[in-house]
């Protein structure tokens, strides 16, 4: 009898760290993350997780689904063939004016980083956004984030999104070719196709939101860029998951932040590298690394100007009451383990 307490004893502690694995286990491990122009530097951090194998690490299978643009990767998170949204912040707040809720659980940029980038025959015509008067301009996707940088722009030189020609130019080699090709005449990207256009001399830098001062000119305070979402359903029923994912991007930021040049590049995949230009991209990850979060919380202020922002240029927003809580949650970013 004593024998068969001890044999069940064993069984049972050899047992213990099984269970407790399952316990903790993630209830979704085969995720996907939608994803709109993977190869632009705003959604770095996605790609650092990805590559580091920090996903893996999490007990995750993570998936990454890229499309053109972020309004072509919100439709597939709220159609149901996507689990979680890796996109602009300000989606949030436009689903929500029409009854879709999803929620950032996760930061990756604290500015845009985009860029307004004019043809360089025309770029001694340029003075103000007035002179894009009348101009064919290239973005990700019609309705994307990068799009409300234009319209904001004509906003403020008293225009409206009639007076041009939007124009989708995804967020890979299309852009080089549509500038080459005087398919356009301006575009607003982010890195590294801006970075690609001034240094072929295709374009020159007339607004740049890579940095806090330019931010804060085109948006008017902090502005919330790229994050990862997911529909309050799917948080509410797979925490472990989205704790999971949060773990995995906040340890990328932290690599982002305290790696080299050389480290951070190193870590990008061969094959997202635009044209291979590895020099360039040396070049690119100091003006660009100020753009990610330090941490992956969003602030109050920044999730308000992302507000204001928006209701100026969606009226279903303006007209709607928004409940800016359910558009972000920082308490999944307040639980990772400190050695991540």
């Amino acid at each position: 009898m004593k024998k068969f307490a001890i044999a069940a004893a064993i069984i049972a502690a050899g047992l213990l760290p099984a269970l407790a694995a399952r316990a903790d286990s993630v209830e979704k491990p085969d995720v996907s993350i939608a994803v709109g122009g993977k190869v632009a530097l705003y959604y770095l951090p996605l790609t650092i997780a990805e590559s580091k194998g920090y996903f893996k690490a999490e007990g995750l299978n993570a998936r990454v689904l890229d499309f053109q643009g972020g309004s072509k990767s919100v439709q597939a998170v709220v159609g149901g063939s996507a689990d979680i949204l890796s996109s602009a912040y300000e989606h949030m707040i436009n689903l929500q004016a029409r009854g879709q809720y999803l929620k950032t659980f996760v930061l990756q940029g604290r500015y845009p980083g985009f860029a307004l980038s004019v043809a360089t025959a025309k770029a001694d015509k340029y003075k103000t956004a007035a002179d894009l008067k009348g101009m064919k301009i290239g973005v990700t996707s019609p309705g994307s984030s990068t799009n409300i940088m234009v319209n904001l722009l004509l906003a403020k030189a008293g225009m409206s999104p009639n007076d041009v020609a939007i124009i989708g130019v995804g967020a890979g080699a299309g852009v080089v070719a549509a500038m080459k090709n005087n398919e356009v005449d301006a575009v607003v990207q982010a890195d590294p196709a801006t970075s690609l256009l001034v240094a072929q001399g295709l374009a020159v830098v007339k607004v740049d939101t890579r940095n806090e001062a330019g931010t804060t000119a085109v948006y008017g305070g902090p502005m919330p860029a790229a994050s990862l979402s997911a529909k309050e359903d799917f948080i509410k029923e797979n925490p472990k998951t989205i704790q999971a994912l949060t773990n995995a991007m906040v340890r990328a930021l932290h690599f982002i932040r305290n790696s080299t040049d050389e480290e951070l590049l190193a870590a990008i995949p061969k094959e997202s590298l635009l044209g291979g230009e590895h020099d360039l991209y040396v070049k690119m990850i100091p003006a660009v690394r100020p753009s990610y979060s330090p941490d992956g919380r969003i602030s109050h202020t920044a999730a308000d100007t992302a507000l204001r922002v928006v209701a100026q240029q969606n009226s279903a927003v303006s007209q709607a009451k928004i409940d800016l809580a359910r558009t972000y949650d920082n308490s999944f970013v307040s639980k990772v383990p400190k050695d991540r």
